[in-house]
């Protein structure tokens, strides 16, 4: 299943990112948008299950949203998060049959009983009622698997990628047969991965990734080592490809660096996985942005985060660890180091003076 984000609030979406449990509801590919006409694009373009969206935007707002939604994509199940509690605003929500209705700040209990009643009913219309949600043993192994492989991807490790599979299926066929519907759920999660991953890489997805893998289709009689094996072709094929373009390419555009740290900067980044993007060594890399920006990668990196994490405090319900964990620093402490270094006070301070 997919589902889309709206929300003006960078740090409203880092959190429904971060609170739900998109894997145990089988949600394997989460989209963002800041506002409604270009979450309506991207709508259009994926075909979401769920919508999760705010009221108050500017642009197209929540309003004209949930009425567009209600006359064009009528299957959508639909979540609404809002600060105002207006009754227009309930009065819309409830026309245009939204699933639930949200108010911030957002409680993890409330935003994944809301995703689980969307899922349920979706799976009620679509008769997939033997579609069991994830076990534990097996959305542990996922989890770690699609972290191992998204970090080999990213460094264009073959076989880092090739090992976390062979292993993967080595598991997943000493569990064999599988609970019902969960081959396909898992096959369609790694053919996500791979397309989010190369997407990040190069505009076309489609000129790298095998047709192949799309005809396949992962029933509850297909042997794990099967469509295991062909993930691990479709990953394969997919990398050499790109380690070819890599080896190819002689110039690096730093604009366009510059633009991927701006949407990637709360990821957990590295000048490696940074060089890796862009097909160029992390030598190269480190020598040519310098040279143009007049600061280090990281240097760069950090900065941006500090920047943001400010912003976000200007804001009086926004905590310091909640402004922490939206720039990407989950431990408290190097947060505060690091902040204190680049501006010279704590962001205690920086937060007590915006608010006064």
């Amino acid at each position: 299943m997919k589902a889309v984000i709206i929300d003006d609030e960078y740090w409203t979406r880092n959190s429904i990112r971060r609170l739900a449990d998109w894997e145990r509801f089988g949600i394997v590919r989460v989209e963002e948008a800041e506002e409604g006409l270009s979450g309506l694009q991207i709508i259009q373009s994926i075909q979401p299950d769920i919508v999760i969206t705010d009221m108050k935007m500017r642009g197209m707002n929540g309003v004209e949203l949930l009425q567009k939604l209600s006359e064009d994509y009528p299957f959508i199940r639909k979540i609404v998060i809002s600060g105002y509690d207006d009754f227009a605003y309930t009065k819309q929500a409830i026309q245009s049959k939204v699933d639930e209705y949200i108010l911030k700040p957002i409680h993890p209990e409330e935003l994944n009983r809301a995703l689980e009643k969307a899922v349920r009913e979706l799976q009620i219309a679509r008769g997939l009622h033997a579609v069991q949600p994830l076990d534990k043993e097996i959305l542990h192994m996922m989890t770690d698997a699609k972290q191992v492989i998204t970090r080999n991807f990213q460094g264009l490790e073959v076989e880092g990628v090739c090992k976390k599979f062979a292993e993967l299926a080595t598991v997943l066929t000493a569990l064999e047969p599988l609970q019902a519907g969960i081959s396909n759920s898992l096959y369609k999660q790694f053919m996500y991965l791979l397309e989010e991953q190369v997407s990040r890489m190069l505009a076309d997805t489609k000129s790298v990734i095998p047709a192949s893998t799309g005809t396949l289709i992962v029933t509850d009689d297909t042997p794990v080592a099967q469509w295991v094996h062909m993930l691990t072709e479709a990953y394969m094929g997919v990398m050499e490809e790109l380690i070819q373009k890599r080896r190819n390419k002689t110039r690096i555009n730093i604009d366009e660096v510059r633009h991927y740290i701006e949407r990637t900067y709360a990821e957990p980044i590295t000048l490696e996985s940074v060089a890796g993007q862009f097909f160029v060594s992390k030598e190269h890399l480190s020598r040519t942005f310098k040279q143009e920006v007049g600061s280090t990668v990281m240097d760069y990196i950090i900065t941006m985060r500090v920047e943001k994490a400010k912003q976000l405090l200007q804001n009086p319900a926004t905590s310091i660890k909640s402004a922490a964990e939206a720039v990407g620093y989950a431990d408290l402490t190097y947060f505060h180091r690091i902040f204190k270094k680049v501006t010279g006070l704590t962001p205690g301070q920086i937060r007590n003076d915006s608010h006064e």
